[in-house]
């Protein structure tokens, strides 16, 4: 298994990371809950498709109502899941504190999802079993680059080692939401030098 990857070159004149190429994941479409549910119908288990189906949109449902009551939801080996706050400027003093929300002049902007990775889908976890392999146009042009370059081609994509059955959860420090971040955004591996999206 591996995640398909494109370059990207850095055009930000004033970055340190200009002109450098970085790697992002090249994504499929998403798959839908119907389809994660038709994928696990087919992994042995003894429930079907529409039962999956039912129980995922319960699970989404209920993930739902505990957050926006201030409960954050642990699924091991996947993530925790919760509700953050985003403010826009702060109040001067606490005379000034309003809880309204959303509104042009509100500081409380926002109520936002967040993922904070777990077990199996840590960042070491994920690293340590997963592998990168560019998309067909980008093997193509790094090939032809180092031909030019005279430069050996051995950027051969590693085998994925076998998981192992995860004995507990090997602690919550693969996040990908966090207080301050997002879910699901590439940040490539520039350590933010590089650009934020296509």
């Amino acid at each position: 298994m591996s995640v398909k990857a494109y370059l990207h070159q850095n055009q930000i004149q004033d970055s340190k990371g200009y002109g450098k190429y970085y790697a992002y994941a090249d994504n499929d479409t998403p798959i839908t809950l119907e389809g994660l549910a038709d994928h696990m119908a087919h992994h042995n288990t003894p429930f079907s498709k529409g039962t999956i189906i039912g129980i995922l949109k319960d699970m989404v449902s209920c993930i739902r109502e505990l957050n926006l009551s201030g409960q954050p939801v642990k699924i091991d080996g996947l993530a925790i899941f919760s509700t953050h706050i985003e403010n826009k400027g702060g109040w001067a003093t606490l005379a000034d504190v309003s809880l309204s929300m959303g509104g042009e002049n509100d500081n409380i902007q926002a109520l936002r999802l967040c993922a904070q990775a777990t077990g199996e889908f840590t960042k070491a976890e994920l690293t340590k079993y997963g592998s990168v392999l560019l998309n067909r146009y980008w093997r193509e042009q790094v090939q032809a680059a180092k031909k030019a370059a005279g430069k050996a081609d051995d950027d051969t994509t590693p085998e994925t080692p076998t998981p192992t059955p995860s004995t507990g959860d090997n602690g919550d420090n693969g996040n990908t939401g966090g207080n301050g971040g997002n879910t699901g955004g590439d940040n490539g591996s520039d350590n933010g030098e590089g650009p934020d999206n296509n």
